[in-house]
């Protein structure tokens, strides 16, 4: 019995080794991969949304929104990130001109998207201004949502400021919006949401909540790399209970 055990044990002690292998590898691509995500479904929909609401091509706001696109297309900034903030500041600008009209909502995505870019990029090196895109970030998806809450791309925009709130450290209102994401169409995108609520929830002691969100996505067809992570956090959650116990 007590060579049985140990095998168990020991059995037990490899397959965590081997979870917590995979997770290392690949956790510090999570949150790259969640914003890859997030910005090709950006350029996806803002073709989608401008074919389906760009009804009348002299209109006012998608003119200028399309000049200014050329107008930052053609700029000689040689700093990456000056013409980045650049391009934000204009798009910020825009956005308050025409606040309600279907140009500011896709220019408010790309705010959102912009900002967690940015913040992606200066968390190491300068995380006082990290802080400040992942706040920027926050404020024009929670905009969108406030200014069009019946538009197409709403889960979209819950996602985005999941994400900011997310690496606020804000879980809570991270965790809102990770559960109203999930009402996207889009099935990979869903499948994440949910993995980053579970997230959400084993931050804030609600591990009930967590494993909930992760059997759910362990039974889930269209869930992929998501149900993988899944498994480690169950796998992460049982071992700890059993620490515990």
């Amino acid at each position: 019995m007590g060579k049985m055990r140990y095998s168990e044990a020991k059995h037990d002690d490899k397959f965590h080794e081997a979870l917590s292998a995979a997770w290392e590898r690949a956790e510090p691509y999570l949150l790259p991969v969640g914003i890859a995500v997030g910005a090709l479904l950006v350029v996806i929909a803002v073709w989608m949304v401008a074919s389906r609401y760009h009804t009348a091509t002299g209109e006012k706001p998608w003119i200028e929104r399309f000049d200014l696109s050329q107008q930052l297309a053609q700029s000689d900034e040689p700093d990456p990130e000056a013409q980045a903030t650049r391009v934000l500041d204009a798009l910020n600008t825009l956005v308050k001109n025409y606040q309600g009209h279907d140009a500011a909502a896709i220019t408010l995505l790309e705010l959102a998207q912009g900002h967690l870019g940015l913040a992606s990029a200066r968390s190491s090196d300068d995380p006082k201004a990290a802080t400040s895109h992942l706040e920027q970030a926050a404020q024009a998806a929670e905009q969108f949502i406030a200014d069009h809450p019946d538009h197409p791309l709403v889960p979209l925009a819950h996602y985005d400021a999941g994400k900011a709130h997310l690496d606020l450290g804000h879980f809570d209102p991270a965790a809102d919006h990770f559960e109203r994401a999930r009402a996207t169409r889009i099935t990979f995108l869903a499948a994440l949401a949910r993995l980053q609520a579970g997230l959400c929830y084993e931050k804030t002691g609600q591990l009930d909540k967590a494993r909930q969100a992760y059997q759910a996505l362990r039974t889930d067809a269209t869930a992929a790399w998501c149900a993988e992570q899944a498994e480690f956090h169950l796998a992460k959650l049982k071992r700890s209970a059993h620490k515990g116990s």
